[in-house]
């Protein structure tokens, strides 16, 4: 199977870099998965940018040089889980094929780590891209603002894009608009889980009915 894992940096990264807590029990889990598949694995920019965005706020930077540097500290990420997973860091889309397998993370600016995973994913035409983010799944409204928000178990793609974001650096919500646009012209099958539990990837492999799945 051809599957593309985006790990959210809100369940992973940490303001002084990755959780090792996080990352002890979701590289075996990866690793189980590698084995067997095809992957793809992306990974985000988390608290780590987003100090780094307040730290930075009141430097004249225009937007697009901000977000330049959001992609080197991400670069930092790729890096590290490419290494330890013993995959190759990926830098450009560019040069990801069908057979491709890697980590990836920020490309070029006006482009969320969710777009660049959703791309990758149509290049290499995947059976399945999962999005690991710090809620159960997708809601029909914000629950960290409001108490009566529902849980959606599964939407079409169409539904989906009424609810994404545009979104900008380190505010592009569960799923961007592009990302989304971008799942569903390549007809990718795709499920948001809650990453705070690295096992939820098992489950969605077993089949078990877990998060929102997008058709």
């Amino acid at each position: 199977m051809k599957i593309v894992i985006k790990i959210g940096g809100s369940v992973s990264i940490t303001e002084k870099g990755p959780n090792f807590a996080y990352f002890s029990r979701l590289l075996p889990i990866l690793r189980e998965i590698k084995r067997k598949n095809q992957i793809i694995v992306v990974i985000g920019g988390g608290k780590l940018t987003r100090v780094y965005a307040k730290s930075i706020e009141k430097f004249s930077l225009r937007d697009e040089e901000r977000e330049g540097i959001f992609i080197e500290l991400i670069k930092a990420n790729v890096v590290f889980l490419a290494t330890l997973l013993k995959m190759k860091p990926i830098f450009s889309l560019e040069k990801v094929g069908k057979n491709t397998t890697g980590v990836i993370g920020g490309i070029a600016p006006g482009r969320s780590t969710d777009t660049n995973a959703a791309i990758a994913a149509r290049k290499i035409k995947a059976d399945l891209f999962i999005k690991m983010t710090n809620v159960n799944g997708v809601y029909d409204k914000d629950p960290n603002k409001f108490k009566d928000a529902k849980k959606i178990d599964q939407m079409h793609f169409s539904d989906m894009a009424k609810l994404a974001p545009k979104g900008r650096p380190n505010k592009y919500g569960v799923l961007d608009k592009l990302a989304v646009e971008t799942l569903s012209s390549g007809r990718i099958r795709t499920v948001i889980i809650n990453g705070k539990n690295p096992r939820n990837l098992l489950k969605v492999l077993e089949g078990k009915k877990i998060g929102t799945f997008i058709y």
